[in-house]
């Protein structure tokens, strides 16, 4: 498989009119847990600050978490994707509209594989800074098969989901809305931010 080793971080796409979401009160805690969710509670969000003028509800939503539409749970959940669970959530709106047929994407799966020597970032013993570029170690991901990596956050820090190529195709298959994946080895802190 020619993109064997390719990888994407998942992020909001840059539409003021999508809301960024917070955690509404009663929302369970199950951001950086590392096992898969016994009997999981309906995750609750709220639109965050600040709220748009107009907003536009769409297929993927952040919280830190990743909060996806039908369109988007109905290519996922049929996978059975190894090391992440959708979890049911609800939205509540502007004027406390209150939204449905929404997942949250719980990645309990973690992998150590930053390339130190040729990555150009600080990693210390939680997180990765100052990113400029950010490289996989390629034999330390041809250790396990292709099922066991299709998505997984880093273990270097948590924040960083990672989406195999496979995943990001048939995601995008569908048009989503407020989606976009950078490749990982493409990505720097300043594109967090661009188009």
């Amino acid at each position: 498989m020619a993109n064997e080793f390719e990888y994407y971080r998942i992020q909001r796409d840059n539409d003021n009119s999508i809301p960024i979401l917070s955690q509404d009160s009663g929302c369970p805690d199950y951001l950086y847990m590392d096992d898969p969710i016994e009997n999981p509670e309906l995750m609750l969000f709220r639109f965050g600050k600040p709220i748009p003028r107009k907003p536009k509800m769409a297929d993927y939503h952040s919280t830190p978490s990743s909060v996806i539409s039908k369109k988007i749970f109905d290519i996922l959940a049929p996978m059975k994707i190894e090391g992440i669970q959708l979890l049911p959530a609800r939205i509540k709106g502007k004027d406390e509209d209150i939204f449905t047929d929404y997942w949250a994407i719980h990645v309990y799966s973690t992998i150590e594989c930053i390339d130190r020597r040729l990555s150009d970032c600080v990693i210390d013993d939680i997180s990765i800074g100052y990113v400029k570029k950010l490289v996989l170690e390629k034999q330390k991901l041809a250790e396990l098969p292709l099922e066991k990596r299709l998505v997984f956050r880093l273990q270097e820090d948590f924040a960083y989901q990672l989406y195999h190529a496979s995943i990001k195709e048939k995601i995008m298959s569908v048009n989503p809305i407020g989606i976009k994946f950078t490749n990982i080895e493409d990505w720097n802190e300043g594109s967090f931010f661009s188009n």
